[in-house]
């Protein structure tokens, strides 16, 4: 990405020392409050991927080509970054570079950056297919026996209901991010997949995905696909866990059983 010009930053009309403090400073305040509490881009919409574009190619398409397929820099459209691919780690190689590589820091806004890793996600959708390096008809017999995904995802409409639905999940994600889902679940949690863990008033014990919360009440989707609400007021204890269901396939399956279940979840569209 172009981030130096002869080994200096780009400079940008009417742009002092205190205004690029300011966008730094800016940049460090968006990410602080999407990218580290909610661990989601808060800005992915279709708009944010269209400026996203605008913004790479003023700024990346030099090193990384047009099309994002590499030059220079390195092909950004299968999703997969060495030096990490969740939002936060997105964000930090733009904005702070790569050390030991040509990818300079890049002066651009929190939100411009965020728009950025928008149309970098959107290269990458739908082509884990040609990542895939496992069968996708093993990886399949693994999500319905072994895994045990079907209890809590559900796949054409077999399954439970307490995980997202798995249907087109090839085209929604990446085969990074699927492989990340897989072995780091913890490591992006969007918040309608929080968890809810409470006591009652009666003792009884509950958890759940939250679905719905407010200052008196919340609602959770539990194990069983059952709909809870939960008093707050009389909960003998509540609180929010910012982690989901999905437990880490490391170690559970081989790696021969990862690329498959991979292969499977990428075929799925």
């Amino acid at each position: 990405m172009r981030g130096f010009q002869n080994g200096r930053l780009p400079r940008r009309p009417g742009l002092s020392l205190a205004g690029i403090l300011l966008v730094l400073a800016f940049s460090s305040a968006v990410f602080g409050q999407h990218g580290r509490d909610s661990r989601d881009n808060p800005f992915n919409s279709a708009t944010d991927v269209v400026a996203g574009r605008r913004i790479y190619l003023a700024n990346c398409a030099v090193c990384h080509g047009i099309d994002g397929r590499g030059g220079r820099g390195t092909d950004l459209t299968r999703g997969e970054f060495r030096h990490g691919a969740g939002d936060e780690d997105l964000f930090r190689s733009i904005t702070k570079g790569i050390k030991g590589t040509e990818m300079p820091p890049v002066l651009l806004t929190g939100q411009e950056t965020f728009q950025v890793i928008a149309f970098l996600r959107s290269l990458s959708r739908g082509r884990g297919r040609l990542a895939a390096r496992g069968d996708p008809a093993r990886g399949r017999a693994i999500i319905e026996g072994k895994g045990m995904c079907l209890s809590c995802h559900s796949i054409g409409g077999t399954g439970a209901l307490s995980g997202p639905d798995l249907t087109a999940v090839g085209m929604a994600k990446s085969y990074a991010e699927l492989e990340s889902a897989l072995l780091r679940p913890d490591e992006q949690v969007l918040p309608a997949h929080w968890q809810i863990e409470a006591e009652l008033a009666s003792g009884a014990a509950v958890r759940g995905v939250r679905l719905n919360e407010d200052i008196d009440s919340a609602q959770i989707l539990d194990a069983q696909g059952r709909l809870l609400s939960i008093d707050k007021r009389t909960a003998r204890k509540f609180s929010v866990q910012k982690t989901g269901l999905m437990p880490s396939y490391e170690g559970k399956l081989s790696r021969q059983e990862i690329d498959d279940v991979l292969a499977s979840l990428a075929a799925l569209r």
